[in-house]
């Protein structure tokens, strides 16, 4: 068996590395084929799961137990925790999207690549509509947080400090999407959905966050249907309330976590 090697954070980078470079050849090979089109954004996530969930078997063979319940951290976690993971999934828009509009204002995004993008995410049908949902907000939050709070967190956590684990991860989880510009917002997103993962031992809970975070930005788009991006101009006091919010219920999610795993030992 090859399992139980030390993970270091710069291998663990590396593995990120090349599984981004992987996804992003998947993602150019999609654009191709398909161009800027609802199915485009439907089929990301499945490709998204065949790609990433072998990487996560992996990590858990070369530095884990090769048991995905205990390398993956797929152990059950209550409604409760679930439910606070998806609230600050959507609080935490308030404060990124403030953070996301400040780099909008310093780095433009040129109007051609915003209409792309509205093209790609206003959906055609009800059917698409579905299929795209599903995509983002299920696979895509899945696979993801099984790959990345799940195997990588919990292999770098084995051989290092919890605080490691966390950092990297999230540079990792950052690093993997393209466009620089969405860097340090998402690396705040990602912070949080690492502090989940500490405290709740769970990738469920984080899996919830991430599902209601980008169900939250699809919704949106799917509602108003808009004719055209605007950049957003974000609020200063809502991001404050946000950030004071999604601290609020990562303190809270850390107390139920810690009651429930205390009850456990």
């Amino acid at each position: 068996m090859i399992g139980q090697q030390r993970l270091s954070p710069g291998i663990a980078l590396g593995w990120a590395l090349l599984l981004t470079l992987a996804l992003y050849s998947a993602n150019v090979a999609i654009g191709l084929l398909l161009g800027p089109s609802n199915l485009a954004v439907a089929i990301g996530g499945p490709v998204e799961l065949l790609l990433i969930w072998p990487a996560a078997k992996l990590l858990g063979k070369v530095y884990g137990h090769d048991d995905p319940r205990r390398d993956m951290a797929l152990g059950s976690a209550p409604p409760l925790e679930l439910l606070i993971g998806a609230s600050l999934g959507v609080l935490l828009h308030l404060p990124v999207g403030y953070l996301s509009a400040l780099v909008e204002r310093r780095f433009p995004t040129p109007p051609k690549a915003l209409e792309l993008e509205l093209v790609m995410l206003t959906p055609s049908s009800p059917a698409m509509a579905v299929a795209m949902f599903l995509s983002i907000a299920l696979a895509v939050a899945f696979i993801e947080e099984v790959y990345f709070r799940g195997a990588l967190y919990t292999a770098l956590q084995r051989s290092n400090q919890a605080f490691v684990a966390l950092w990297t991860t999230s540079i990792a989880f950052a690093l993997m999407h393209p466009k620089p510009r969405d860097w340090a917002p998402l690396f705040v997103v990602a912070l949080v959905l690492g502090e989940l993962r500490r405290r709740g031992a769970s990738v469920w809970p984080a899996v919830a966050l991430h599902g209601a975070f980008n169900a939250t930005t699809l919704l949106f788009v799917f509602i108003t249907r808009p004719t055209e991006v605007k950049p957003e101009e974000g609020s200063l006091p809502l991001a404050l309330m946000g950030c004071v919010l999604t601290v609020s219920g990562v303190v809270l999610f850390g107390r139920v976590a810690s009651r429930r795993l205390g009850e456990v030992s």
